[in-house]
């Protein structure tokens, strides 16, 4: 009979995560795998919770099965561009669910209901991004409605760069610029792309508690103006992309590539268990695109001074800055799709999309 559960058998609760879930949620992305030649782990030690505050609300959902956790959702709303105006915007993540797991199905349904009970009140709308080749994920959230989940709506294709830092980038000097005209410069860029992040002067009071400030961002100018600025955000103390292995052929030859990329002064394929020496290009905004050159050799140089060995961005596979930033960075590319997602009765934009690129920050996915 439904409802009844045998004797010493736990029932499973879905609910909303708190701090004693900490352990469980940290242990559950690390054994959670994105396979391919690379094998990587998305993990955020030592604290799931670290990020807390950045965004405007965050919510987690678990599902507890004896005494640990088996599957995990989260939230974390926004204030982005849509239009070219600021709204409250959700990104999904952190949807995991523990290798068999038996009625995982079940678990994902009731886990959405309750994850979408929080968040609806606290958005405009919300959207996520899954990993071109990872058909399984794609093949059960593109069919949502067939298992009474959200819909998911294919936005773009996304392009993520990640670029090789080399120590020995010709040193110049950045020039400077103040958190005030900072501000507006970032605010002019972010309404003419989908989903960048909105700054007012809220934003740099909230990034100051992750390590960034206006004294972070290198800056080009033309004339005296700005016209192109970026961070480099190390976000190791907090969040981390781990090397769980290497398949195949890549695993048999890394040593003779780490030989090769040596004698180049490039960064080596790490071992397997280590923490990826990777940085994210932060509010990155070009007005004149001349200035790429320049931007990008002063990124390098911030991020070679805190022992990064990559630094990586995202753009829409239409933006045609993806033709300088290739022959810029020369590094690897990795795929995924942006997807809108949208709740049984839940909110709906009034009006389409428009012809903006879409240019979410990496750091933040």
């Amino acid at each position: 009979m439904a409802g009844i559960v045998a004797p010493g058998v736990e029932r499973d609760t879905v609910a909303i995560a708190d701090r004693s879930d900490d352990g469980n949620l940290r242990r559950l992305l690390r054994a959670s795998v994105t396979p391919g030649a690379v094998r990587l782990a998305f993990t955020r030690e030592p604290d799931f919770f670290a990020t807390d505050g950045l965004a405007e609300a965050d919510v987690t959902v678990v599902a507890r099965r004896e005494g640990g956790v088996v599957g995990s959702g989260r939230c974390t709303v926004y204030q982005l561009s849509r239009n070219g105006v600021p709204r409250r915007i959700g990104y999904l993540n952190a949807l995991r669910v523990r290798d068999h797991t038996s009625e995982s199905a079940r678990l994902l349904r009731e886990g959405y209901t309750r994850l979408g009970r929080e968040v609806l009140p606290l958005a405009d709308g919300f959207f996520t991004s899954i990993a071109t080749d990872n058909t399984r994920a794609r093949r059960v959230l593109e069919h949502s409605g067939r298992l009474g989940l959200p819909s998911y709506r294919p936005l773009c294709d996304l392009v993520t760069l990640v670029g090789a830092v080399d120590s020995r980038a010709e040193r110049t000097s950045a020039a400077a610029a103040d958190e005030s005209e900072l501000n507006e410069f970032l605010s002019d860029g972010a309404r003419d792309s989908q989903l960048a992040l909105s700054w007012e002067p809220a934003r740099w009071q909230q990034l100051a508690h992750r390590g960034i400030s206006a004294g972070d961002f290198s800056v080009v100018r033309h004339n005296g103006r700005i016209v192109a600025a970026a961070a480099v955000w190390d976000q190791r103390p907090f969040r981390q992309t781990v090397i769980d292995g290497y398949e195949g052929l890549l695993g048999n030859v890394r040593p003779l590539l780490n030989a090769f990329m040596a004698m180049r002064r490039m960064p080596e394929l790490p071992a397997p268990g280590s923490v990826l020496a990777q940085g994210a290009l932060f509010g990155t905004t070009v007005l004149d695109p001349s200035a790429w050159p320049a931007l990008w050799n002063l990124a390098r140089q911030r991020a070679a001074a805190a022992g990064l060995q990559w630094v990586c961005l995202s753009r829409d596979a239409r933006d045609p800055e993806l033709r300088i930033l290739r022959r810029l960075m020369k590094g690897r590319e990795y795929r995924t799709t942006l997807y809108e997602v949208t709740w049984p009765g839940g909110p709906r934009w009034p009006d389409p999309w428009d012809e903006r690129l879409f240019r979410p920050e990496v750091g933040l996915l």
